[in-house]
């Protein structure tokens, strides 16, 4: 019985360890973007504030949930300047500018007279510089309902996917996570290409290691990147997976932001823009034990995942957990018993 015990012991503490050291809670993540914020935006990209030509690095602060009413109207006054020289060209950068719009509070259908909407309607969907952009013109088009538009987009990115290949947007080049993570984002985003999308996580795949996704070598980046992929597509246990993956390896407690050879400003940007794809699945609080009995997991797949509320909490973390380690328990307890009372019969 002896060795029984100690049997049961060694499982409950390998269940104990095996459910915290999976994923984070909201509170975690949070905590990872409001430092990361600190970081790169209030100690870099923002001392100089934000005009068109930053409109990556506003758009990223502004879904981060920070306050961008100091750089506002700067930036609104810059995106109509491009607009009225007819610089202004770029879906994508409409789209962050769209966006941005959308999340400072002010009508992206007049911004200083101009209807940024419909110049997105109207923008060139083959006049699209990279996977980034088509994913923030995407985007954009989608949370203001134009569907036909989303479509257009979705439909131009489309051409520059080769199944068993991946994207080339770089004239042979070839693909890459990162790239292939942005495909994902905006084909999951529009809900489009399906086919294409599961092809492009099976490629991506490919990119993984150890330490985390490799684009020569492998680093936050990339790494980020494949997170928000696989969060947007409802992967929470991928997603938890590589989270841990990037905090572990990339996160720098110290300065609050992600560890990159070259440029750690940028991959703390990335890092940031990848987490608000995650805070979603995140759970709300530790693992509890349940009350309520037992509670069944499912994975929905990325067709039933795009266009849900981002506000849902994931269906494979949760409190779930825990009941089933205690019912595993309790049946090697209870088959400890009957091997006891049959050892005495």
């Amino acid at each position: 019985m002896k060795k029984i015990t100690a049997a049961l012991l060694c499982v409950m503490l390998v269940i104990s360890t095996s459910v915290t050291a999976f994923g984070a809670t909201k509170n975690d993540v949070k905590e990872k973007i409001d430092t990361a914020v600190a970081f790169a935006f209030d100690g870099n990209y923002s001392k100089n504030g934000y005009d068109v030509s930053a409109s990556k690095n506003l758009y990223i602060l502004a879904q981060s949930g920070a306050d961008i009413s100091a750089f506002a109207t700067d930036y609104f006054k810059s995106v109509s300047d491009a607009a009225a020289a007819g610089t202004l060209t770029d879906a994508g950068v409409i789209g962050m500018a769209v966006t941005i719009a959308d999340l400072a509070g002010a009508d992206p259908e007049n911004i200083n007279g101009i209807d940024l909407t419909n110049m997105l309607k109207n923008a060139d969907p083959g006049a699209v510089s990279t996977p980034y952009n088509y994913f923030y013109a995407i985007e954009a088009a989608v949370n203001h309902g134009m569907k036909d538009t989303a479509a257009a987009f979705s439909n131009a990115l489309a051409k520059y996917y080769i199944p068993g290949t991946g994207t080339d947007f770089w004239n042979g080049y070839g693909t890459s996570p990162d790239d292939l993570a942005m495909f994902i984002l905006a084909m999951e985003t529009a809900g489009a290409y399906t086919e294409y999308t599961k092809d492009a996580f099976e490629i991506l795949e490919t990119f993984a290691t150890p330490d985390g996704y490799s684009n020569y070598g492998a680093n936050a980046d990339s790494t980020a990147l494949a997170l928000a992929a696989y969060a947007a597509a409802g992967n929470t246990e991928q997603a938890d997976d590589i989270y841990d993956i990037l905090i572990k390896n990339y996160y720098d407690p110290e300065t609050g932001g992600f560890l990159a050879d070259y440029d750690e400003y940028y991959a703390t940007a990335d890092a940031v823009f990848a987490l608000r794809f995650y805070l979603p699945l995140a759970d709300d609080a530790a693992p509890q034990e349940s009350t309520t009995g037992n509670h069944e997991t499912t994975t929905e797949s990325s067709s039933a995942q795009q266009n849900k509320d981002t506000g849902a909490k994931s269906p494979n973390t949760g409190i779930s957990v825990f009941p089933a380690a205690g019912a595993a328990v309790f049946a090697l307890a209870a088959g400890g018993l009957l091997v006891k009372r049959n050892k005495n019969k």
